[in-house]
């Protein structure tokens, strides 16, 4: 037997090449299309572009996956929260508003926080999209979409009732 290969009984005699002990299989060439066809042509392969806002571009913000009802569970850990989110949302403008909305008791302690935050201008809000989308906090990647006004208010009520 060659290379160790112990299956199907071959042997360094034959056809076969000293390689590995492998068989050399070639295959033919593939047919000439027919007369006047032409074979689309795939674009070329791109890296994945960041997640673009589905929404129109708003002042108000939701961050995804920066934290688990696990890191949120007392006033405390809300309070700690938002102080750290804040400090970071500062680096892209004035913050008028950040809400933590928590999953309801009972849930999951991985279930995912949102942060909701209400920069004071459009180019505060862009700029925090752009820099946060993707990116890694706490070995996880964020997510960033635009949100409505009425949504931002529908759901810090909630959060408050």
């Amino acid at each position: 037997q060659v290379g160790g290969y112990g299956g199907g009984g071959f042997s360094a005699e034959g056809s076969f090449p000293a390689i590995g002990g492998l068989p050399s299989v070639g295959l033919p060439p593939p047919p000439p299309p027919p007369e006047g066809f032409d074979y689309p042509i795939a674009p070329p392969m791109q890296m994945q572009q960041p997640q673009q806002p589905v929404a129109p571009a708003t002042c108000l913000l939701e961050l995804s996956n920066m934290c688990t009802a696990a890191e949120v569970q007392s006033q405390q850990d809300v309070h700690d929260v938002t102080d750290d989110t804040k400090e970071e949302m500062d680096k892209y403008g004035t913050v008028l508003r950040l809400e933590v909305i928590r999953p309801p008791p009972g849930s999951a302690p991985s279930t995912q926080v949102f942060l909701l935050v209400q920069f004071d201008a459009l180019d505060s809000s862009a700029k925090a999209f752009e820099s946060l989308q993707g990116r890694t906090f706490d070995g996880r990647i964020v997510g960033v979409r635009y949100i409505a006004e009425h949504e931002f208010d529908a759901r810090a009520a909630a959060e408050h009732q």
